[in-house]
């Protein structure tokens, strides 16, 4: 009896560990595929995370520039500026040929102090309203990431978790399996042996 149940359970037992292991190689090839899909993913997203805020960088750089480039030919432009700037220049570099009077001294630097606040003043606050235009810009692109992650990544990762979570549970199916395999195994050649007939008896 001992040897019919151990060479049916051997049967039944190694069936569905044969069955298991093929359902476990399906769900090893769809993990490697799904966590491949999750590292591809993450890397296009950081890509195009990086490219719009280095984009943004550049922008923000190049306008600035711009500012400034603006700002110095206005100030250039001034009339009042040009000579007091002219004036000052030829004095500072030859006071006794291009002398300049007390007053006039004074008012030419006064002009020129004048003019730089003034401009620096614009400078600053076109400035300040780019730098909050960009950083508005910035939390828009972190938005349009984090959409991305929502909508595109976290799908794939559930499904990887979950396909983890499946062939952890084959794993222990497997091992199962596996030891009632041996075990019937062992009850089929313990009873083999039981059942095998004594040849060594002695003769009367």
């Amino acid at each position: 009896m001992g040897f019919l149940l151990g060479a049916y359970g051997k049967l039944a037992a190694g069936s569905r560990y044969r069955s298991l292991q093929a359902r476990m190689m399906r769900i090893q090839s769809k993990l490697r595929r799904a966590t491949r899909d999750v590292a591809n993913m993450e890397k296009m997203i950081d890509r195009q995370q990086k490219s719009m805020e280095q984009s943004l960088t550049a922008t923000s750089s190049a306008t600035k520039s711009m500012y400034s480039q603006i700002m110095q030919a206005g100030m250039m432009g001034s009339a009042e500026y040009t000579t007091a700037n002219t004036k000052l220049q030829a004095y500072y570099s030859d006071p006794e040929k291009n002398k300049l009077s007390e007053t006039e001294l004074q008012a030419y630097t006064n002009t020129i102090s004048q003019t730089n606040a003034k401009y620096s003043s614009i400078t600053s606050q076109m400035t300040s309203m780019l730098d909050t235009q960009t950083a508005m810009s910035k939390t828009q692109i972190e938005n349009y990431i984090e959409n991305l992650r929502d909508t595109l990544l976290e799908p794939l990762k559930d499904e990887e978790d979950s396909l983890q979570l499946e062939k952890d549970t084959l794993e222990s199916q497997i091992q199962v399996a596996k030891a009632d395999y041996e075990a019937c195994q062992k009850m089929e050649q313990s009873d083999i042996k039981m059942l095998a007939p004594n040849y060594t008896g002695g003769q009367g």
